[in-house]
């Protein structure tokens, strides 16, 4: 316990056992002036947060130090305590000063492992007793009082605002509490992690540009606490009098209130801070005054998701993926109908921004044993699942659409289809300019973005190509959606105002051509990911005239083409939009929809290229999917009568019929159902090819698939 932690760095690096707080405030290395230009998140900010991780994650306390440690903490607070265990990373204290931007985390000053302040936790239990609690209690005089007695009172702008809001007397002398929030120790060391955000639209929150797609992400790292980790949260009576005792009952009820439904730290209305409470006596509050809607998210396609490393322990949905995609389709349901300062002003009452917390908290939480992640590797996925070369020498349509995920400078993860996550949107009362709008309107206008993310698009890279698409939440009507974004502005004060083509500037419902649906009678998403890719790679490369191609997204090579520029053509997301959807049946669908683009080049010529894409898919695809088509399969033929069973070892006459993608032949025997030789060593000299015979061992005679092995090679006498 009186070990010394070391805060010096040596030349390669910082010494093992340095103390993680100092080297995030002050020892953190720094990069190279002469290297040039430097970027301040890549250069900077990563690395030493990866140095902060490194030594975090090799604690200078063993599992037996780090124990009795706790233990005694344990013993000494000895008050009213319980477990609480992050169903989601947790960060907080990201602008406390330290050597970063926007990147601190509150460690120990001794020992160096993240805890929650006290102070933080007793303003979590403050803001949930005031903000949710209150509101629904009969008797606000006396709610008032006990809130006041709990926290204590010192007279402030903030406290006198509350209680006018809350129509409550102000407190006129200061007060201390009769509640003592101790910190909130791990149970275990807590292992910290690199985490990213990406901002897609710096511009459009920071200039007042449109939220345009050709935008190049921002990425801005930090640290955070991964899932997982238990913490222990205390509160204590202050004094030993008759009242403490119910005093202390209600300050543990706010504080799981507020773990629970608002998050501890920042970045919670993005899923963060989120907690469970696992103790069975503990009944968390159900606030009817922040109304949630729940559902189940169901991976259809493969989805290249990842984090700050790009590896397989961090390919995951993160509630920040999520959230950035809701608020995207979120921001079709307006544009078009106001302009692009009052559609921020309006996402900012749902949704938040840097002076406003989000009325909106979504929180993601893993089905558990549904997520399996591989490493993407084009070819081999080509060969397993018996995608064809294409005829023409173009290259496969997989490979077209999935360009750069298995690139020179390594291979993405993607989570296999049918991983799950449980999604909770939860909503509060926000206020629009001097109009309030209700947590009902923003709710529906929360979930009503989460049903047209499954109903069209997708999640992760390539998600506008199929890759990430998720199974329909429900039956979807386009016109209840509609409604739903008028409700909103009405509330806002824009009434029913009419939709202008000058208005639009970045993706819009309004615009939306389709949807066009294309069943594929198949359920392997990758072939019918191919066939999608291929179908559009075909019209791509006859699209007439060329520079035409740029009004599909860039960047695009175009050699020797002219016509019209685009604006921004350094880059620009597709506007058109490829999901997989699952039939009743079990089958695919695919599912396309585009939003011509004022920036491809303008609105009339971009409808005008997308509807041509839209019309040859519907001509070419069908057709695609009837050519792959499995024939139907008859039940296996029973083995024929007076035939018994044979032993392995038999020697037996077959023909082959093709080789098998995974290695051996598939091979049949006169008078028997076709079957497998995959064991063993052809015989030298045997000829292989199709439809040739071969002698061959009996393995196992099935009478519905019987299996061969190559007869042994004969053993060499011995010299």
């Amino acid at each position: 316990m009186t070990r010394v932690l070391s805060t010096l760095a040596d030349q390669d690096g910082l010494l093992p056992g340095a103390h993680p707080g100092l080297t995030l405030d002050k020892y953190g290395l720094c990069c190279d002036e002469q290297l040039g230009k430097v970027d301040l998140q890549k250069d900077v900010q990563k690395p030493v947060i990866e140095q902060i991780v490194r030594l975090s994650n090799d604690p200078p306390l063993s599992r037996p130090e780090f124990d009795l440690l706790f233990s005694r903490w344990k013993a000494t607070i000895g008050s009213v305590g319980f477990t609480g265990k992050t169903a989601g990373p947790l960060t907080l204290h990201l602008t406390r000063a330290s050597a970063l931007e926007n990147a601190g985390i509150c460690l120990h000053r001794i020992y160096g492992f993240v805890y929650l302040p006290g102070t933080g936790l007793k303003g979590l239990a403050r803001s949930f007793a005031c903000e949710v609690w209150l509101g629904e209690q009969p008797n606000k005089a006396a709610a008032w009082q006990k809130i006041n007695a709990v926290f204590g009172a010192a007279p402030s702008p903030w406290l006198n605002d509350l209680a006018k809001r809350h129509e409550q007397p102000v407190p006129k002398e200061a007060s201390v509490g009769a509640v003592v929030f101790h910190d909130a120790w791990p149970e275990r060391w807590p292992r910290l992690v690199t985490d990213i955000l990406n901002n897609h639209h710096t511009k459009y929150y920071s200039d007042g540009a449109a939220p345009g797609d050709w935008e190049d992400p921002v990425p801005v790292y930090f640290l955070s606490v991964e899932p997982g980790t238990p913490f222990r949260f205390a509160v204590a009576p202050r004094r030993n009098d008759a009242d403490s005792a119910e005093l202390v009952t209600l300050a543990r009820e706010w504080l799981i209130g507020g773990l629970t439904q608002l998050g501890a730290g920042a970045k919670t209305a993005s899923g963060y801070g989120d907690f469970i409470i696992e103790e069975p006596e503990i009944k968390p509050i159900r606030p009817a005054n922040r109304p949630t809607f729940t559902a189940t998210l169901e991976l259809v396609t493969p989805a290249f998701l990842a984090g700050a490393k790009q590896q397989a322990d961090d390919c995951d949905l993160r509630p920040s993926t999520l959230r950035g995609q809701l608020r995207w389709w979120w921001r079709t349901l307006h544009a078009g109908f106001v302009s692009v300062d009052d559609l921020r002003k309006m996402e900012a009452a749902i949704w938040g921004d840097t002076k406003t917390g989000g009325a909106v908290r979504v929180t993601v939480r893993e089905v558990p044993g549904t997520r399996q992640v591989s490493s993407y590797d084009r070819r081999q996925v080509i060969r397993h699942h018996r995608i064809p070369q294409p005829t023409d020498g173009s290259i496969p349509g997989l490979a077209y659409h999935s360009y750069g995920m298995d690139d020179a400078k390594g291979r993405r993860h993607y989570v296999e289809p049918g991983a799950k996550w449980k999604v909770a949107v939860t909503a509060r009362t926000s206020r629009f300019a001097d109009k309030v709008v209700s947590s009902e309107i923003i709710l529906r206008q929360a979930t009503t973005a989460l049903q047209l993310l499954p109903q069209f698009g997708g999640v992760g890279a390539k998600s506008r190509k199929g890759f990430g698409s998720f199974a329909d939440l429900s039956d979807f009507d386009l016109g209840a959606v509609r409604r739903v974004a008028t409700e909103y502005r009405t509330a806002c004060g824009f009434g029913e105002n009419e939709f202008s083509d000058q208005l639009a500037l970045s993706p819009s419902l309004q615009l939306m051509l389709g949807p066009v649906e294309i069943p594929t009678e198949g359920t392997n998403s990758w072939v019918a990911l191919n066939e999608l890719a291929a179908s559009v790679q075909q019209f791509v490369k006859w699209v007439q005239p060329k520079h035409c191609r740029r009004w599909l997204g860039l960047p695009r090579r175009l050699r020797g083409a002219t016509g019209p520029r685009v604006a921004h053509e350094s880059r620009h997301a597709s506007p058109a939009v490829f999901h997989f959807a699952r039939a009743a049946d079990g089958c695919l669908v695919a599912r396309v929809v585009a939003f011509p683009a004022a920036e491809l080049p303008n609105v009339a010529e971009s409808r005008h290229i997308l509807g041509d894409l839209l019309k040859a898919l519907q001509s070419d695809l069908p057709q695609r999917f009837d050519a792959i088509r499995p024939p139907p399969q008859s039940p296996p033929s029973p083995r024929p009568a007076g035939l018994s069973k044979r032993p392995s070892g038999t020697l037996v006459q077959v023909s082959i019929l093709g080789k098998r993608v995974k290695g051996g032949f598939d091979v049949q025997e006169a008078g028997r159902n076709p079957g497998t030789l995959t064991l063993g060593t052809p015989t030298p000299g045997a000829d292989t090819g199709d439809g040739k015979p071969v002698m061959v061992w009996i393995l196992d005679d099935k009478p519905d698939k019987p299996q061969y092995k190559w007869p042994d090679a004969p053993k060499q006498g011995k010299k």
